[in-house]
Formats: C-alpha cells, sequence, structure tokens
C-alpha cells in the first residue's frame, strides 16, 4: 500500500498536477494523523485496562484478606465471651459453699484465656500504598480506614494494657495459687486444666476474687470493641463486593 502512494505521489508531481497533488499530501497528513490518534487511543485503553487490573486486584486482595480476618474475629469474640462466662461461673462457685471438682479445672482457664482480634493489615497497606482514591465511594474510604488504623491501633493499644495487668498481676498470683496456668494465650486449648494449690484457700482469697473481677471488666471493655469492629467488617465486606464488581465491568 505504501508503494502505491508513492507512485501516485510520483506520478502527479511527474504531471505537474500540483493542485491534486496538494489535496493527495494533505490527505496523507490527515490518514498519518487518524493513525496516531488511533495508536494513542488504543494504548490508553490497554493503559486503563491494566490500571483497572491491577486495582480489582487489590480489592480481591482486601475482600480476602478481611474474610479470613472476619472469621478470626469471630473465635476471638467466641473466645472472649467464653472467658467472661467461665468467670461467672467461677465467681459463683468460690462464693458458694460448694466443694472441689475436677470438671471445673478447665473454667480457670477460659477465665484466663483472651482472643486479641487483631487484624492482618499486609492488604490494606498495599491498597494504601497504591492510593485511596481509586476507590469510588468515600465510605468504603473512611470504613477502611477505620477497620485497620483507628480500631486496630485502639484494639492494640488495649492488648497492650491487658499485657501488662497479666503479667504484672495476674501471672504472679496465678503461680502461686495453681499448679501450673495458662495465660492471655490465644492458641492455648481451652480444655486444658489449671488446678488450685488449695481450693478452700481459694476460695476465701480476696485479693484472687477481685482480680477475676477485673478480668471480667477487661473483656467486657475488649468485646464492645471487637464486636463493633465485626459488625463494621461485615458492612466493609459488602462494600468490597459491590466495588468489585463496578471494577469488573471496567475490565
Amino acid at each position: 500500500m505504501f508503494r502505491f502512494f508513492r507512485m501516485l505521489r510520483q506520478r502527479l508531481l511527474a504531471e505537474n498536477r500540483f493542485g491534486r497533488y496538494m489535496i493527495y499530501a494533505i490527505g496523507e497528513i490527515v490518514l498519518v494523523v487518524i493513525g496516531i490518534l488511533i495508536a494513542l487511543q488504543i494504548n490508553n485503553w490497554n493503559e486503563l485496562r491494566k490500571k483497572a487490573l491491577e486495582e480489582y486486584t487489590i480489592l480481591d486482595e482486601l475482600a480476602t484478606t478481611l474474610g479470613g480476618d472476619l472469621e478470626h474475629q469471630k473465635d476471638m469474640i467466641g473466645k472472649n465471651k467464653a472467658s467472661r462466662e467461665a468467670i461467672a461461673f467461677l465467681l459463683t462457685y468460690l462464693e458458694g459453699d460448694l466443694p472441689w471438682s475436677d470438671s471445673i479445672a478447665t473454667y480457670f482457664t477460659r477465665a484466663h484465656s483472651r482472643g486479641h482480634g487483631l487484624a492482618r493489615a499486609h492488604a490494606y497497606q498495599n491498597a494504601k500504598a497504591h492510593g485511596l482514591d481509586f476507590l469510588q465511594t468515600d465510605s468504603l474510604k473512611e470504613l477502611l480506614t477505620w477497620t485497620y488504623e483507628v480500631n486496630t491501633d485502639w484494639l492494640a493499644e488495649l492488648n497492650s494494657r491487658n499485657n501488662l495487668y497479666e503479667s504484672e498481676t495476674v501471672i504472679p498470683l496465678t503461680t502461686r495459687l495453681f499448679r501450673e496456668t495458662h495465660i492471655s494465650d490465644i492458641y492455648v486449648d481451652l480444655g486444658r486444666s489449671m488446678y488450685p494449690m488449695d481450693f478452700e484457700g481459694l476460695r476465701g482469697n480476696a485479693v484472687y476474687l477481685s482480680v477475676l473481677r477485673t478480668t471480667d471488666y477487661k473483656r467486657q471493655e475488649f468485646l464492645y470493641f471487637q464486636e463493633r469492629r465485626y459488625r463494621r467488617m461485615l458492612r466493609l465486606r459488602d462494600m468490597l463486593q459491590e466495588e468489585l464488581a463496578l471494577k469488573q465491568a471496567e475490565l
């Protein structure tokens, strides 16, 4: 085709048909410009599609990570609720005129076991590094930031306070009162037993009873923020699914 246009241009010049030659030259320039514009449009389309695919991958990673975080959060909420239930049982048992039973040994483990419920932030950090402006709703940006920064920071602070309380108050006390102690390990088997060295002495130990009540308060405080977080994470999951559907339509 290029050979044809070249021969046509040479023939017009040879025949001194400058008017037609100028029309031909302008037409050739227009064709070149149209070709460039088409190439630019195709390149822009490819870049937009590449960007949309990258953003879809980021959203998919967020949704997948969030799904695992929700399951973990649910487990940790269940563990803290089990801790409060065990504390309530032990307070009733220790303050009542009830005899020792091996069946209550596991309640001590449950009472002193805590689920922190912190979330994995790597997917959020990847999205943040990319820039959250690609998200189409401000409410989604706000909910992501609240979940993986504001609430996470507060739960981390509560976790640190609980760790300090347990290391300085609870563990030294339970080490003296029990044959072995299982404290603050989220992976501990809740079926493991903590046997008091002196059950009758434990029954009237005001310090230990106070520790149980304080621990219950701390579990309640932790649960408030965990359950609030869980409800918002459910909303976040739905919003991410909607955003994924919108982004998939761009591909």
